[in-house]
């Protein structure tokens, strides 16, 4: 005789699952799926902000973004904003311009950023660790300038803020926080 266990699992000649209970390990794997897809942006884009009075704006984001810096920078009272970045190496037309941080920078300047409360600081390291590179300038340049800097905001485009952040700390070492 064979018995049939809440409709989940059967025995003939070997334990096996059911159509039933094939069906449940499905619908836990696409349960795990969905709780993990809903929550893997904020785990590679955290908004996470420090108490600061710097805002540090990566100079490769898209142009939309540039709107949100300057909304940002409004709304929580940063009294500086820094744009951080690289040498081109594309784009005849943006040649003048050197680095992704005075692109940035000439761009929040043409939206109508005042120009005192703006600097772009730009990194002469172009082919490993742009990132990186990047925030050891701003690093240098802080402390040159502004060497009472205990923390900064960073800003930049979707799921490249974890990193970002993690290679800025990194940088910045454990005498300014960066959220």
């Amino acid at each position: 005789m064979r018995k049939n266990y809440f409709h989940l699992i059967s025995f003939k000649e070997r334990w096996g699952l059911t159509l039933w209970g094939h069906l449940l390990i499905v619908l836990v794997i696409f349960l795990f799926f969905i709780i993990g897809a809903c929550n893997i942006y904020n785990l590679l884009a955290p908004v996470e902000r420090e108490k600061a009075d710097v805002l540090v704006l990566e100079g490769f984001i898209s142009d939309y973004l540039l709107q949100d810096a300057i909304n940002e920078f409004q709304t929580n009272k940063y009294k500086l904003l820094i744009t951080t970045g690289t040498p081109l190496i594309y784009g005849e037309l943006l040649a003048p311009y050197k680095n992704t941080a005075n692109v940035a920078g000439m761009s929040l300047l043409k939206l109508g950023f005042d120009s005192t409360k703006l600097v772009m600081v730009g990194s002469n390291e172009i082919r490993n660790d742009r990132t990186y590179n990047s925030a050891v300038a701003l690093r240098e340049w802080l402390k040159k300038n502004r060497p009472q800097t205990k923390s900064l905001n960073l800003m930049t485009m979707g799921v490249h803020g974890a990193r970002s952040q993690l290679l800025f700390q990194e940088a910045m070492g454990d005498t300014i926080k960066v959220g």
